[in-house]
């Protein structure tokens, strides 16, 4: 962990941050609204803004290294998380092309140490698409162990017989991680080729894509900055001791990649031209081929879905959106993947009617946040207002995914504290999804776990009859009578008939 170093801005720049937008040029409009989010809410990363397919903008904020106090450059990488399907997905469209691979070809047919139930039910076209009805999958911390693809796939497997498909294949979407490691195996198992080594010969290379590549367990990436979240005292980093696992095995195909905004760029470059595909299969890679009602973009408002998000869905690049604009009536097509890979965010916005392209690589932030940054920046492109621009952050995942796991449950606890009356930059959780998770570590015999998450759900919903019976029951398990005396009376207070409770308390006092 490391002391947070103070970001001291010259009298010049707060002169210049004092005086009205409008005076100042588009780039300096888009830094300014960058540095205001790199202030106020210590957001640290690169962004990259192009107009008419021109870069106007490529500038780094806040330390890549909070250490050695080593700022973000345009040059500094990031891990990209799930950006890396894009690029899966070009390798696959390749293969197609080539007449090596078909979109309708069966995965049991392809891989096949998959069971053909329901391999010969999925095709290429629906892993591509995330309508394969495969788990995603979850509780990814069980498959850290894995060495091996193989063992990461038995590891799926096992998931897969358990569960089951979530929706029958074709039938629904559902993003899934799996669907993009299977297609990575095929890759491989099709061209006998590595995933690396295509990669690099078919798209990082013929794009002077120079500064990107894949991680590798052991591998020293030159220019990486770390990743981080932000506590009240210091910053947060990644806990290799609980959280360690192999790159090129858990994210193989779905998350494995670092990049720098001037690569990305390159990349969505591409997508107008034919360096990568012909005219005709780049088309069916960025055709729409999934409607959805909203974008998967968590907790924001219908409102901001008309305005930036018209009609929107999903097809090989990603997901996609057909933006009519609501003062011209001119319509747009935008193309967009974000990813999360340790602490890292990223979002790639590519709008496509005017060469205009967003890219925000984050290695300390909220996870909405490069999203909010984005349609902000798009508004100052089209000479509009953002301040009504506002993509709430969610309170759980951002404890439970980026301090928990890294921190511990007392820090969880205490940035939950911290940040439950924030209801205008959070959604909040209710008492029921504490209750949930109390119950799982009691189950699991921690109680001590179960108990601090309890006392905190207490003093945060007070009037909880539920948390309160809950506690006395931990505190059963634990012998404090006295305590689950106390825990049992409150209820009933709360919720004078409650047989269960009121039943424990009698046997407890003896009566």
């Amino acid at each position: 962990m490391v002391r947070i170093h103070r970001i001291v801005f010259s009298l010049i720049f707060l002169t210049v941050f004092g005086t009205p937008v409008s005076s100042h040029s588009l780039p300096d409009k888009i830094d300014m609204l960058v540095n205001d989010y790199s202030v106020n809410k210590g957001f640290m990363g690169t962004v990259l803004v192009a107009d008419k397919g021109e870069i106007i903008l490529s500038k780094g904020y806040g330390l890549a290294d909070a250490d050695r106090n080593i700022p973000n450059t345009k040059d500094t990488r990031f891990l990209i998380g799930s950006i890396t399907k894009q690029f899966t997905s070009m390798l696959v469209m390749q293969l197609v092309e080539q007449g090596r691979l078909g979109l309708e070809d069966k995965l049991s047919d392809l891989l096949p140490q998959f069971p053909r139930d329901p391999g010969e039910r999925i095709t290429v076209g629906m892993l591509l698409g995330h309508t394969s009805g495969l788990p995603f999958p979850e509780g990814i911390e069980k498959y850290y162990y894995v060495t091996r693809k193989e063992e990461f796939l038995q590891e799926f497997l096992k998931q897969l017989s358990s569960e089951g498909l979530r929706f029958e294949p074709g039938k629904g979407y559902g993003y899934s991680n799996a669907g993009y490691f299977l297609l990575g195996m095929i890759i491989e198992k099709v061209t006998g080729k590595s995933y690396e080594e295509l990669l690099f010969g078919q798209i990082l290379r013929p794009l002077g894509m120079m500064a990107t590549g894949l991680q590798k367990k052991g591998l020293a990436i030159e220019n990486l900055a770390v990743s981080y979240q932000r506590l009240p005292d210091r910053y947060s980093t990644w806990n290799e001791e609980t959280n360690s696992y192999d790159p090129s095995v858990l994210g193989f195909g779905f998350s494995r990649m670092y990049s720098t905004v001037g690569d990305l760029f390159k990349f969505s470059m591409a997508l107008s031209g034919e360096a990568l595909l012909s005219r005709e299969y780049m088309d069916i890679y960025l055709k729409m081929r999934y409607e959805k009602k909203r974008p998967p973009i968590r907790n924001i408002s219908s409102d901001l879905v008309k305005e930036f998000f018209t009609t929107c869905g999903s097809g090989y690049v990603g997901e996609i959106a057909i933006v009519e604009d609501p003062v011209t009536k001119e319509k747009e097509t935008v193309y967009w993947h974000d990813g999360t890979d340790k602490l890292f965010k990223s979002n790639h916005f590519h709008y496509a009617g005017k060469g205009r392209v967003i890219i925000v690589l984050s290695n300390c932030s909220f996870l909405c946040e490069g999203n909010e940054i984005v349609l902000k920046i798009g508004q100052l492109l089209r000479g509009r207002s953002f301040d009504h621009i506002l993509i709430k952050h969610s309170l759980s995942q951002y404890f439970s995914e980026d301090i928990y796991t890294h921190e511990g449950l007392q820090t969880a606890m205490d940035e939950y504290l911290r940040f439950k009356d924030d209801t205008l930059n959070f959604t909040v959780p209710e008492a029921d999804y504490f209750l949930h998770h109390a119950s799982n570590f009691a189950e699991q015999g921690d109680l001590e776990s179960a108990i601090l998450i309890l006392e905190t759900t207490r003093s945060a919903f007070p009037n909880s009859w539920q948390t309160h019976e809950l506690l006395g029951k931990v505190y059963v398990m634990k012998g404090d009578i006295p305590a689950a005396i106390q825990s049992f009376k409150k209820t009933l207070e709360l919720d004078s008939g409650n047989a269960g409770a009121a039943e424990a308390l009698k046997k407890l006092e003896g009566k």
